[in-house]
Formats: C-alpha cells, structure tokens, sequence
C-alpha cells in the first residue's frame, strides 16, 4: 500500500469512527440515556476531527492547530473556565503558533494548492 492509499484509508478510519460516535451519543441522547447539549454548540467537534485525521496522517503540527482551535470553541462555547471569546481569543494565536512552531521542527511541508503550484516553478 502506497503512501496516498494508506493516507486515504487513514482518513476514511478517522471520519468513520467520528460519525460512529456522533451518531451513538445522538441515538443515546434521543433515548434519554445521556443529556447531550444541543448540537449548535458541539460543532467545533468537527475540527478536533479535523485534527485527529491530520495527526493520523502524520501532519502532527496542522493536527495540532485544528485540535486546539476547536478545544478552544468548545471551551468558550461553553464557558469552560470562565472562557468567553472575548477574554480568550489570545489563545487562538496560541494554537496557530504552536502549529506553525511544530512543523517548522518537524520539517513538515504545507500541502495547500498556492504552495504546491510555487514549489512546481
């Protein structure tokens, strides 16, 4: 199995798992087993997946920032620690930076389309 296949794969695993237990605490929920808040707050699970998929891919520093940038919603979502967006947006600067600071050290290679058409040049 080449790289891209197993990255795929690895993606697919990842989404998979996450809609398995979005989908499991939704039917929990809906049968009165869990109190699950409303899903408008919950959204910034998606980018913690986001995250999780990045990480699995070996992308540890972009695995990193979307993990972190979605705990950071949730926590202000919620008010978790006396967290709002407007006392703590500091911390997304946090996230992005530590994102950037990891791939630098790992040599890790963007993988947008504007820096792939430059490195083609």
């Amino acid at each position: 199995m080449d790289g891209e296949t197993g990255s795929r794969v690895t993606k697919s695993m990842v989404w998979g798992t996450f809609l398995i237990a979005l989908g499991a605490l939704m039917l929990l929920e809906r049968l009165g087993v869990l109190a699950v808040p409303p899903a408008t707050r919950l959204w910034p699970a998606i980018l913690i997946a986001l995250g999780v998929a990045r990480f699995a891919e070996g992308r540890v520093g972009a695995g990193l920032t979307w993990m972190l940038a979605g705990g950071w919603l949730l926590a202000c979502g919620f008010g978790w620690l006396g967290l709002t967006f407007g006392n703590s947006w500091p911390l997304l600067l946090v996230a992005l930076g530590v994102g950037i600071v990891v791939r630098a050290l790992r040599h890790e290679r963007c993988r947008c389309a504007c820096c792939a058409e430059a490195s083609h040049v």
